[in-house]
């Protein structure tokens, strides 16, 4: 009786251990996840930020006031350092260090300059977003989506080259130049072929409507219109739109694989311009 007793309680102390460690680890996935939903809400305040100064950058004279989502983001970006790991925390630092200067130093930048400089910045957050993922994943022991996401990831970053060389090419195109205008046709065929490849291998394809619809857009720009700013406007404003849609693919397998560890997400694919709002009214 008193073995039958004594194996119970070890079954029983077993089971226990069980049970915290999962939820342990479950603790640590959706922090870590939290961290990851910060950082895209942060991408979100960076893009956004860009536009603005882009805009205060072309207006003639040049605007150079304070704009309103600079609290915000530093703000968050300081939230996202006190919560960081340990040992992920320098990364964050030397992130935090590069948008102080971007927050600072923009109106004194080019317009290009001001591009590349946020760019890198966003790049910088996406590679946070990615080691964040990426242990994640390992810890939850999900192999074939460790494998499947490890896929995808190499996409994103291609696309964002591939629209930075669009943007480039934006600011350098003349008119009249048949030269600028195929260059201009490559990067944007370039950035449709990897935006429809931008899915998990077990989600359904992008759908062709979402692409075609987009760089209808750019097919309706007249290169060779007289206003050679005009031109250039069109094309930024769909560059825009490229980028809401791409950052939207993304958001969509965010939330793929948020579903398939089970983990309580927001919503990640509503319209770029709310999610602005939302967050900046939370600082």
């Amino acid at each position: 009786m008193l073995y039958f007793i004594l194996t119970l309680c070890l079954v029983g102390i077993a089971l226990g251990t069980v049970i915290i460690r999962s939820r342990q680890q479950r603790d640590i996935l959706q922090s870590r996840f939290n961290q990851i939903i910060g950082l895209r809400q942060l991408i979100h305040l960076l893009r956004f930020h860009r536009r603005q100064s882009h805009q205060a950058l072309k207006s003639v004279p040049p605007r150079s006031e304070s704009l309103s989502e600079s609290i915000a983001i530093k703000t968050l970006i300081h939230s996202l350092i006190n919560q960081a790991e340990t040992a992920n925390k320098p990364m964050y630092r030397i992130l935090d260090k590069q948008l102080g200067t971007i927050l600072d130093e923009w109106p004194r930048y080019s317009v290009q300059r001001n591009q590349s400089t946020h760019g890198k910045a966003i790049r910088h957050v996406l590679y946070l977003i990615d080691d964040t993922l990426t242990q994640c994943l390992i810890t939850s022991e999900k192999e074939d989506l460790f494998k499947h996401y490890q896929g995808t990831w190499p996409v994103m970053l291609n696309a964002i080259d591939s629209l930075s060389r669009f943007r480039y090419a934006i600011e350098n195109y003349k008119m009249g130049s048949d030269v600028m205008a195929r260059e201009l046709g490559l990067h944007a065929q370039i950035l449709k072929r990897r935006m429809a490849q931008l899915h998990l291998p077990d989600d359904p394809a992008v759908p062709p409507l979402i692409i075609d619809n987009l760089f209808i857009q750019y097919e309706n720009i007249d290169l060779n219109a007289h206003d050679k700013e005009l031109v250039k406007y069109h094309l930024y404003q769909f560059s825009l739109e490229a980028s809401d849609t791409l950052f939207h693919l993304f958001d969509l397998v965010l939330s793929h694989i948020g579903a398939e560890l089970s983990i309580k997400l927001p919503e990640l694919a509503a319209r770029e311009d709310k999610k602005v709002v939302q967050i900046i009214a939370r600082y």
